[in-house]
């Protein structure tokens, strides 16, 4: 009897184990309250909004760049008092209002363009812009501290 509560009770904790290994983990950031452009934030915006908003000038949609910090952070060209990153202010920022919203005409990406943001990321974007929207250098040109 003993060795089969012992049999029994190693199964249930592989099965713990395994189970925790393959539950998706909660983003760090969300987790420890602190987004990091690079990490975070950078891969949303290169995966689904530099592809109108970036670098290639060719692509590029209302004359935004979002690649580019004092682009994001400057007054939109078809409505001055309107920014699409405003740091502090998620209430007042054109990207968090768009990508939150569900309205087709408004929202951000585009329903024609297939790209889309989840929960997390919407979040994410929105806590980066409550948080200051900062945008930091890639690590490789950053000095070692």
């Amino acid at each position: 009897m003993k060795k089969i509560t012992l049999i029994v009770a190693g199964l249930v904790a592989v099965a713990a184990l395994a189970v925790s290994c393959f539950q998706k983990k909660e983003n760090n950031a969300i987790a420890e309250g602190t987004i990091d452009f690079n990490f975070d934030i950078k891969p949303i915006l290169s995966d689904r909004c530099f592809k109108c908003h970036g670098p290639d000038p060719n692509n590029r949609k209302a004359d935004l760049r979002l690649d580019i910090e004092e682009n994001a952070l400057a007054a939109l060209k078809d409505n001055p008092n309107a920014h699409s990153i405003v740091p502090g202010k998620p209430e007042q920022s054109e990207l968090v209002l768009r990508v939150m919203s569900t309205d087709p005409q408004y929202m951000m990406p585009p329903p024609e363009s297939n790209l889309s943001l989840n929960d997390e990321e919407k979040y994410l974007l929105k806590k980066w812009v409550a948080q200051g929207g900062k945008y930091k250098k890639h690590w490789a040109f950053i000095s070692p501290k």
